[in-house]
């Protein structure tokens, strides 16, 4: 096995693990990776008023919760 197959394979378990016990807070890349979208989706989501609920709790940090995400898939 490569270096790279090995970098490739612990990616994928990586987002599992992520997909499996997410965290309750999380940021705009740890959203994505458990819904499964880029962080390009999760933006233009947020531009067009879409998406999933999020907080900014300053100008440059965007979050997301768990429940809300979840709320969002279950629409």
């Amino acid at each position: 096995m490569t270096i790279e197959e090995l970098s490739e394979r612990i990616a994928a378990l990586h987002d599992d693990l992520i997909r499996s016990n997410p965290p309750q807070v999380m940021t705009c890349e740890q959203a994505a990776q458990f819904l499964s979208v880029t962080t390009d989706t999760m933006f233009r989501w947020r531009k067009d008023g879409v998406g999933p609920s999020y907080f900014q709790p300053n100008s440059r940090l965007i979050k997301y919760l768990l429940k809300d995400l979840v709320s969002w898939l279950e629409e």
